[in-house]
């Protein structure tokens, strides 16, 4: 018979435990970072924005519609209309952006992220 000074190392069970958090996070990773790819592209358009010349004769509605078509150039679905907001004064434009993604992770389970992107074009 072995005394415990013979044995050394991790059982399969211990190995499976320590596993299990290390498993889950890299799942939570995986689900998070296309919202996460997603949000930088929002940023993007936002940012590409102060490239227009003509930005401050436009209408908020033509503002909003330049937006919408970036939007469908970079695939991103999340960002509805009510969460986009313009305010145009004399001197400056201000875009808002607020908007919540879901990611289902398990049956009833989503992960919730939300995010706020802002510009403001002189």
């Amino acid at each position: 018979m072995y005394s415990a000074k013979n044995q050394a190392g991790l059982t399969f069970i211990s190995i499976i435990i320590i596993l299990i958090p290390i498993v889950f996070v890299a799942y939570l990773i995986v689900k998070a970072v296309p919202a996460y790819i997603e949000a930088y592209s929002v940023g993007d358009v936002i940012n590409s924005l102060k490239k227009e010349i003509d930005l401050k004769d436009k209408s908020t509605e033509e503002i909003y519609r330049m937006i919408q078509k970036r939007f469908d150039v970079n695939d991103i679905h999340s960002v509805k209309k009510d969460d986009i907001k313009i305010q145009k004064t004399s001197t400056e434009i201000s875009v808002t952006i607020a908007y919540e993604t879901r990611t289902p992770l398990f049956s009833n389970i989503a992960l919730a992220l939300s995010f706020h992107k802002s510009a403001v074009i002189r």
